[in-house]
């Protein structure tokens, strides 16, 4: 005997519980993108724009919720999409029922991005409708034709960027490129991308060049352009070390390019790295305009693996911080261990000391290291004062010697020697100490404990005094 088998109908809406009887409105969305800011690119924008809101709004069964939009960005990642975000974000707090969009790609190239998105939304009781592919997301069979769709969305925007980079690298082959100059210190682009020398800028990265040889630490320029407020390249008055270092190393300040540098590891996320050998790279020799003389930058090369030579020699972790507080750290070296002194101070019944003693004095707490003699700073202080005055006195004496030196292929040596002879002609002798000057022309003071002291000028010229016949 057959079952009597009863229908009853659904009467509400399963996603917004409303009967199913009534009439409400829609709530619709648009949303239009396109990726890049080239013309006919614009052209696409706005006409998806208008379309979108004069189509929605001619439906007398819609209410036109709003249009979303992000121009010039690229559907491989959502995580930048200003629009599409905050349209997803409106969709899930209940304010729009149905998106509509051109194209699954419009939508998200990242195949994950697209089905997460477009899951969450389902759950929630929002709509997607792709109108070129003519896909509904609440139709049963939506989700696997998204699923395809987006594969190959995603396939395609990979096949873009491999092409794109193809294309860039064989420019690179033949020497053209364009040159952002938005972070770039020096230099402006022109309407060809390449890049021409701003004057007033050009006088701050000579400046950053000189005072490196000069001594100083990036760290200490930094705190000296800050004070002097000098303007960087975002018109603000605010430095990184870490920036002044990267312009040391510039190869553009000599008028040369070295193309591809970084690289993208994966098209969707945008992820560049370091370009360590892992692919081709290529350098321009005369690209364009010098601001620093070649021989002067590959000097500031020198000085930069001199200065690691130097630390690592000594067994100093780096350069003080805090030059202008303490302008003799790492440059007091023992000459038992040669490691290098540290300052230490000393309350005593007679005042408060400055002292300098080796590190390698008490490396273990309460065992005794090195057993060399420390030293006072006013002593150091007056070392270099005596010394560099001696100096000043044998300039005739030390000029043979320079002239020599000013012969040298180690282009270094060659600046120093140039350096030494134009700031010490003329002068006259110090009674003060002049940290710049110190900077400038001390390498290090070598303390013994036999009470012999030599002062070591960076010319390679070294004096010396018995702290004994004192």
């Amino acid at each position: 005997m057959g079952k009597n088998v009863m229908t009853i109908p659904a009467t509400r809406n399963r996603f917004t519980a409303d009967p199913i009887s009534s009439r409400k409105k829609r709530r619709v969305a648009g949303y239009a993108r396109v990726s890049t800011d080239m013309e006919d690119q614009q052209t696409s924008y706005a006409a998806q724009c208008d379309y979108y809101t004069s189509y929605i709004q001619s439906r007398e069964d819609w209410e036109f919720v709003g249009l979303y939009s992000d121009e010039g960005i690229s559907a491989t990642s959502t995580r930048h999409r200003e629009g599409f975000n905050k349209m997803v974000e409106d969709a899930l707090e209940g304010k729009i029922d149905l998106i509509i969009t051109k194209s699954v790609s419009r939508f998200a190239r990242n195949t994950v991005d697209s089905l997460s998105t477009i899951r969450k939304l389902k759950d929630n009781g929002t709509e997607c409708y792709f109108e070129k592919e003519a896909i509904d997301t609440l139709d049963a069979k939506g989700e696997v034709l998204l699923t395809i769709l987006s594969s190959l969305a995603q396939d395609e925007s990979r096949n873009i960027s491999e092409n794109s980079t193809w294309g860039i690298r064989k420019r690179f082959e033949i020497g053209q490129h364009k040159m952002s100059t938005k972070r770039f210190l020096g230099y402006d682009a022109d309407e060809n991308g390449k890049l021409v020398v701003n004057k007033q800028q050009a006088k701050i990265v000579k400046r950053i060049f000189m005072e490196f040889l000069w001594g100083k630490t990036t760290d200490y320029m930094k705190r000296i352009f800050e004070r002097e407020g000098v303007i960087n390249w975002d018109g603000g008055t605010k430095w990184q070390s870490t920036t002044i270092g990267s312009m040391l190393e510039n190869e553009k300040y000599k008028g040369d390019t070295l193309l591809q540098k970084s690289y993208t590891v994966d098209f969707l996320t945008k992820k560049r790295v370091q370009n360590e050998g892992e692919i081709q790279q290529y350098y321009i020799e005369d690209d364009h305009e010098a601001i620093i003389e070649p021989w002067i930058w590959e000097c500031v090369q020198l000085e930069m693996k001199r200065r690691e030579r130097y630390l690592e020699e000594h067994n100093i972790t780096r350069f003080s911080q805090n030059t202008e507080v303490n302008p003799f750290s790492s440059k007091i070296i023992c000459g038992e261990c040669n490691r290098a002194f540290a300052r230490k101070g000393w309350r005593t019944p007679s005042g408060d000391w400055k002292v300098w003693q080796c590190s390698e004095q008490y490396k273990v707490k309460g065992v005794r290291g090195c057993g060399n003699r420390h030293i006072y700073e006013d002593t150091l202080i007056q070392i270099y004062l005596m010394a560099w005055n001696r100096l000043l006195e044998c300039r005739e004496m030390l000029l043979p010697e320079w002239e020599e030196k000013i012969q040298s292929e180690d282009l270094l040596t060659k600046f120093r020697v140039m350096d030494f002879m134009e700031i010490t002609k003329d002068a006259q002798q110090i009674k003060e100490l002049d940290i710049d000057l110190m900077l400038r022309t001390l390498d290090h003071i070598k303390v013994y404990e036999s009470g012999t002291i030599v002062t070591v000028f960076l010319d390679g010229t070294e004096i010396e005094y018995n702290a004994n016949n004192r």
